[in-house]
C-alpha cells in the first residue's frame, strides 16, 4: 500500500473553504490501493469512458475504440471480456460508451443502442435501439443510460448547433425519460445551458464547441453539471446560479426520475472574476485544441487557430461548479471553480446538502480528453465516503484506473 503517487496530491482544504457550513476541519486521507494500466500492459489500452462495479464485485470497464467491456477483479486482474466488434446482437460498434447494472442485469451502451445481458454474456436478452429527433434543440437522442424503472435517459448528440444557440435566453435543455422504444415519456429536469457553445459562423467545421469553463464531464451522463445516481433512481444537478443575489448562491438539486424534487439547497459562494491572464491562456488552449488535426507548421493549423481565437469569449465570473458526481452512498461531489494554479477543488456534501469536506487535486492529467488542458486532473468515476475510483493519463498517454480508500478520521 502506498499513499497517492499518480501525480495528484490530495488533501482536505482548511476551514476557510467551508463557507460557514459544518465540516471536518482535518484532512480526509486517501491511500491508493490499486492502479490498473502500464506501458507494458494490453489490458487497459485506451481512454476510460465508463466503469461500474457489478454484484459479483468485479470492475466492468468501457474503453474508447475497444469493442468490448473488460472485466477486472478488484486486485486488477483481467477475468473476462464482454462483446466483440460488429453490429449484431452481442457485438459492439466501435466501443462501449456506457456500462452499468440493474440488479443482476448488465447493460452496455455502444454507438446507438443498449444491450441487456443476463446469464449469457455473448447473447443479450434484449437490444434497445432508437434515434429520436429533437428539432427545437437541434439534437438527436439515442439510448444512453438505464434508469431504475427500466426506462432510459438518452445520449444527446447535437446535430444543428445553430438551432441550439438560437432558442432564446438560456432556455435550458430538457432531460427526458424515454421508453425502450424511444418514446418520450416525460421530462425529469431541465439542464441549465448558460451560453456554453462557442459559435464559429465563419468556419462551419468548427461549430459548435463547448466552452473550456463549461465543458462536459469526462465520465458519466454527459450533461452539463448533471449526474445520474449510480442506481438510476434520481439525477443530481446544479440549478440556477444567482451571481447578483445578496449573497450570491447556486441551487443544488436532487430530482427523482419521475420529476419529484428530493433536495433543493441554496449554496452560498463568492464569485470569482475571470482574470485577463486566464482569458488569454484559455483562448490559446482552445484555439490550439480546435486546430489540433493539423500540424502546427501548416497553413491550415494557423488559419483554424485564428478562426477559433476570433470568436472566443469568457464570462465575467467563473462558473461556481464545473462538474457533479453522484456518490454511491448518497454523497454529492462538486468540482468547484477553475483556479489560476489549475488545482481542482472537490467539495463533498451529504444527502441533505450539508458540506462534509473538501478534496484538493493538484497534479495529474484526466483521462477525459488528453488534448484539453482545462480538463479536471482526475476523471472521477465512482465516489463515496469510503473509496474513490478515477482515471488518468500519464505523460506517455498511457491510461490508468486508480482506486483509493478514504480515511475520514476527524481530529478535533
Amino acid at each position: 500500500m502506498r499513499l497517492l503517487t499518480l501525480g495528484a496530491a490530495l488533501v482536505l482544504c482548511g476551514p476557510g473553504m467551508l463557507r460557514g457550513q459544518t465540516a471536518c476541519p482535518t484532512p480526509w486521507q486517501l491511500e491508493e490501493v490499486l492502479r490498473i494500466g502500464s506501458v507494458e500492459s494490453t489490458d487497459l489500452v485506451a481512454r476510460v469512458l465508463d466503469l461500474a462495479i457489478g454484484p459479483d464485485s468485479a470492475l466492468y470497464v468501457a474503453q474508447a475504440m475497444v469493442p468490448a467491456v473488460t472485466v477486472f477483479s478488484l486486485d486488477g486482474r483481467v477475468v473476462g471480456r464482454i462483446g466483440r466488434a460488429g453490429r449484431g446482437p452481442g457485438d459492439l460498434e466501435v466501443s462501449a460508451r456506457g456500462v452499468g447494472w440493474m440488479g443482476d442485469t448488465l447493460w452496455v451502451a455502444d454507438l446507438n443502442r443498449i444491450q441487456l445481458f443476463n446469464a449469457d454474456e455473448r447473447a443479450p436478452e434484449q437490444v434497445i435501439q432508437f434515434s429520436t429527433g429533437v428539432p427545437e434543440e437541434g439534437s438527436r437522442l439515442s439510448p444512453g443510460h438505464m434508469l431504475a424503472d427500466g426506462n432510459l435517459i438518452g445520449r444527446r448528440r447535437i446535430t444543428d448547433g445553430r438551432a441550439l444557440s438560437s432558442r432564446g435566453e438560456n432556455p435550458g435543455l430538457a432531460l427526458r425519460r424515454l421508453s425502450r422504444s424511444g418514446e418520450v415519456l416525460d421530462t425529469i429536469a431541465t439542464v441549465e445551458w448558460p451560453g456554453n457553445a462557442i459559435e464559429h459562423e465563419r468556419d462551419a467545421r468548427l461549430f459548435p464547441g463547448e466552452h473550456p469553463l463549461r465543458d462536459l464531464p469526462p465520465l458519466g451522463l454527459g450533461e452539463y453539471r448533471t449526474a445520474l445516481k449510480p442506481d438510476g433512481s434520481a439525477v443530481v444537478k446544479i440549478g440556477k446560479v444567482q451571481e447578483d443575489a445578496t449573497p450570491p448562491a447556486f441551487d443544488l438539486l436532487v430530482i427523482s426520475i419521475h420529476g419529484d424534487t428530493l433536495l433543493h439547497r441554496s449554496v452560498k459562494y463568492e464569485p470569482r472574476e475571470v482574470t485577463r491572464a486566464m482569458e488569454r491562456r484559455l483562448a490559446d488552449e482552445y484555439a490550439r485544441q480546435r486546430a489540433g488535426d493539423h500540424r502546427p507548421s501548416s497553413p491550415a493549423f494557423e488559419r483554424t487557430r485564428r478562426a477559433a481565437l476570433s470568436v472566443f469569449w469568457v464570462p465575467e465570473y467563473l462558473p461556481p461548479v464545473r462538474q457533479v458526481v453522484a456518490g454511491t452512498d448518497g454523497t454529492i461531489w462538486l468540482l468547484r471553480e477553475m483556479r489560476e494554479d489549475r488545482v481542482d477543488i472537490w467539495e463533498i456534501y451529504d444527502s441533505d446538502g450539508t458540506l462534509e469536506g473538501t478534496v484538493e487535486i493538484g497534479h495529474g492529467r484526466s483521462s477525459a480528453v488528453p488534448w484539453a488542458p482545462w480538463a479536471p486532473r482526475l476523471a472521477v468515476a465512482l465516489a463515496s465516503r469510503d473509496e474513490l475510483w478515477g482515471a488518468t493519463y500519464d505523460d506517455l498517454d498511457v491510461p490508468y484506473i486508480h482506486r483509493y480508500l478514504v480515511d475520514r478520521k476527524c481530529v478535533p
